[in-house]
């Protein structure tokens, strides 16, 4: 119901581009997710908070998690889901090493709007590795199947993604 509008408002607000694009990664792609006007659009903004936050609660069925946002979009998406939460996001940024706010548990969980190799989250932790926080689970809005989930799987962060390209009806691939 709610991933089934979400689906819908990611056509509706022309999320999805096709051309030719350069990657956060570093390669191109016949296609691009465009997650800032879900966040620009109440009803998106609302969806993706409860959503989250419900991926969020199944995985803390024994402890709190930090939130930590992915400066990009997955900022955004970390505190539409702190907000439903009632608590802050940190936000990371994997360029410059930048943090914003504290984190007040232990473990932490990962935000981010689209992953394409997981190269983004695996910088943030590097960044955060001088922390005792410990880490096991990120959440994404959109997985592009590029085996971002496989590359964080063997770095020991599981990934659980609101959609998948493939849901998206995305036709298109990396470019060598």
């Amino acid at each position: 119901m709610l991933r089934d509008r979400l689906k819908k408002l990611f056509q509706e607000l022309n999320c999805i581009k096709y051309g030719k694009f350069e990657l956060a990664s570093g390669g191109f792609s016949t296609y691009k997710i465009f997650c800032d006007p879900l966040f620009e659009n109440l009803e998106a903004k609302n969806i993706l908070g409860l959503i989250g936050y419900q991926m969020l609660k199944k995985i803390e069925s024994e402890r709190a998690y930090g939130i930590v946002g992915i400066v990009t979009g997955g900022y955004e998406f970390a505190k539409l889901v702190a907000n439903e939460a009632g608590r802050e996001a940190v936000a990371v940024n994997p360029h410059n090493g930048e943090i914003k706010g504290d984190i007040l548990n232990e473990y932490i969980c990962y935000f981010e709007d689209v992953v394409t190799k997981g190269g983004s989250i695996l910088k943030c932790r590097h960044i955060l590795e001088k922390r005792d926080w410990k880490d096991n689970c990120a959440i994404s809005i959109v997985d592009r199947q590029e085996n971002g989930k496989g590359n964080l799987r063997k770095n020991g962060i599981n990934l659980e993604s609101i959609l998948t390209k493939n849901e998206l009806g995305i036709r298109g691939d990396l470019l060598k």
